[in-house]
């Protein structure tokens, strides 16, 4: 399972590798009700007025019933698609493998509007504000109307661009493949600040407060100064960091190979669980327990 859960409702909602959506209990771990795309799912489902929304490797994206697994509606994009569904003020907003971007009907599944970024979309969009903000292989970030799709502005880094992007306070918070992590003006796209990582950066950030949290493929986690750059911490894992870390309260939680919580301000180990030989996928965290899934096609709660 690459795809992160979801929770809602007593319901965790998982997407698999082997092609299925699958509702858990959260109480117990036993299956509500699973639904068969026979394709790939790669990416995180998304869950809104009661429908589950997810897509796969054939380039199809589905409205699920949230309640009982029945599928609404599909859609069939022109492209495999990897990421996942952004929804926005009844559109669904997604990216293919063509390059092409789309604002789908939340209602029905109709194409409201498509765009060629020119290179491959396997990060999931930010929307905010009617603007959509999304990532492409040939390494630009790209801002797109959200009601036309027509484009705003884009800024190119040195590789692709697989992180998806954070917008907060104004600015954007991106990964590149080129080593950089980009701290960028969400209204121009003006680069304010770039850090370098050891390698590639596909771990798409999380922020709080003044501390924006990214990982990198050396393994490094950073927590580096939302306005000016500067590195807080950072934390050697050891294993390649893909997944993006997710904070709640005062600890950061990241998943490479065993699970990590370590504590916001100094970037301490609080502890780390090893669950199997691939935790890729961000952990869900509530005041109960933590939701986790596995490239081995496991689910965990910890308590």
């Amino acid at each position: 399972m690459r795809g992160a859960p979801i929770l809602r409702d007593g319901l965790l909602y998982v997407t698999s590798l082997a092609g299925y959506l699958t509702a858990i209990d959260a109480r117990n771990g036993k299956v509500a009700w699973r639904f068969n795309a026979k394709s790939p799912i790669h990416g995180t489902p998304s869950l809104s007025g009661g429908q589950v929304l997810f897509a796969s490797d054939e380039g199809k994206l589905y409205a699920i019933d949230a309640s009982c697994g029945k599928k609404i509606w599909e859609l069939t994009a022109d492209g495999e698609v990897w990421a996942s569904p952004t929804v926005s003020k009844n559109a669904i907003f997604i990216g293919d493998a063509s390059g092409r971007m789309y604002s789908i009907s939340f209602a029905n599944g109709a194409v409201q509007w498509k765009h060629e970024l020119g290179g491959q979309i396997y990060s999931s969009a930010s929307v905010v504000e009617d603007r959509v903000y999304v990532g492409s292989g040939s390494g630009e970030l790209h801002c797109l109307d959200a009601r036309g799709g027509n484009a705003l502005w884009k800024t190119s880094t040195g590789e692709g661009i697989d992180s998806s992007p954070a917008v907060e306070n104004g600015t954007l918070f991106v990964g590149s493949l080129d080593f950089f992590f980009y701290a960028m003006d969400a209204a121009s796209g003006a680069i304010r600040w770039k850090f370098e990582a050891e390698l590639g950066i596909s771990s798409s950030p999380a922020v709080s407060g003044e501390a924006v949290v990214y990982g990198c493929k050396a393994g490094v986690l950073r927590a580096l100064d939302t306005q000016t750059g500067k590195l807080i911490w950072e934390r050697r894992i050891g294993q390649p960091i893909t997944a993006p870390p997710v904070i709640s309260g005062t600890t950061v939680w990241i998943q490479a190979g065993m699970t990590y919580a370590l504590d916001l301000a100094d970037g301490n180990l609080l502890w780390r669980a090893r669950l199997g030989n691939s935790l890729q996928s961000a952990p869900v965290v509530t005041e109960k327990a933590i939701y986790l899934t596995s490239m081995e096609g496991d689910v965990y709660a910890l308590g």
